[in-house]
């Protein structure tokens, strides 16, 4: 997509696409406690929005890219 913002929509089901809002609130919340601030937002409180500034460096980048990796990881080992 064109611009700088993004999305992640999580499910607990990918054949269903059944909104997991709890693994959403999970990631937002490792997420701040590890410094990086991302919102869920959508009809069901599922998706992760990213808006990353234009004059962001690639090392604060892939810090936060990190983070998100991490948070991700975390819920698969919940």
């Amino acid at each position: 997509g064109l611009g700088p913002m993004r999305a992640i929509e999580l499910v607990s089901d990918r054949q269903a696409k059944t909104p997991d809002k709890t693994a959403a609130q999970a990631v937002v919340r490792y997420a701040y406690e590890h410094g990086l601030i991302v919102m869920a937002c959508g009809t069901h409180g599922n998706v992760l929005r990213f808006l990353i500034p234009l004059t962001m460096a690639e090392e604060e980048l892939d810090e936060g890219l990190a983070v998100i990796e991490a948070a991700l990881a975390s819920l698969a080992n919940a």
